[in-house]
């Protein structure tokens, strides 16, 4: 009897053992799964506003511009000219949209630097708790419109007072914060624990706060033109003082 013995063929067996060879490194060796899309930045709309207005503070001496109760008179008049330029509410500060009854829908653009004077900060008794009444004087003559020819400055400044009071009288709601390393926006709710109101100041006495910003208020040029035409959007300066930096708790 004749025996017919079978050679495999050795293209296959390489064929074979280079696929074994394969399966067996994937096992081995996976793919790393693909990295997380990175966290969006929670201020990126700040950021971008702060391009186009600043906002500087001017106060007398014995007035903190980083006391918390300033803290919250200033993000306040912020927020406020910011949600009014745009009409969007993402571009007031962290906490606004809780105090605030303002409700803008169309925008009104402008570009350039704020200057707020603090005139007057005193502390009174409302509704039987201590209170911070800050009476700003708000200069937007360093800022401008964009028209269908160019730019256009406005003549225009307004008389601010708000109420400014502690919601919660146990525990303080501002986190620590590192004063040197400043922002152009609160990276924190700055309203957190307190309320807010604007209020009219009736006081008829001369020489108070709103007398002062109609009249007297330092830098401003009361004999200028309303309106005037400027060859281009006026600068954006840097922000003063700014804001600290909330410190998180984790890296502390």
């Amino acid at each position: 009897m004749t025996v017919t013995t079978h050679h495999r063929h050795p293209t296959l067996r390489v064929a074979c053992a280079a696929l074994l060879a394969v399966i067996t490194t994937a096992c081995a060796h996976p793919e790393p799964p693909p990295a997380p899309p990175p966290e969006p930045d929670p201020f990126a709309v700040l950021a971008a506003d702060a391009e186009i207005m600043s906002h500087r503070w001017y106060a007398p001496p014995d007035i903190d511009l980083d006391a918390p109760d300033i803290h919250v008179a200033r993000a306040y008049a912020e927020s406020e000219w910011s949600y009014w330029r745009t009409a969007d509410i993402s571009t007031a500060y962290p906490g606004y949209d809780k105090v605030t009854v303002d409700r803008f829908t169309s925008p009104t653009p402008r570009t350039g630097t704020a200057d707020h004077h603090i005139l007057e900060a005193r502390t009174v008794t409302y509704n039987g708790h201590p209170a911070t009444e800050v009476h700003i004087c708000n200069d937007y003559m360093s800022t401008a419109r964009p028209t269908d020819t160019g730019w256009m400055r406005k003549d225009s400044y307004r008389y601010q007072s708000l109420r400014v009071q502690r919601t919660n009288w146990s525990t303080a709601s501002t986190p620590q914060l590192d004063y040197a390393n400043r922002m152009p926006y609160p990276t924190w709710n700055v309203f957190d624990g307190w309320d807010v109101r604007p209020f009219t100041d009736r006081r008829l006495d001369h020489g108070l706060p709103w007398r002062n910003c109609y009249s007297a208020m330092p830098g401003f040029d009361y004999d200028a033109p309303f309106t005037e035409p400027v060859s281009g959007p006026p600068p954006v300066e840097p922000f003063d003082p700014g804001w600290p930096t909330a410190i998180d708790p984790g890296t502390s």
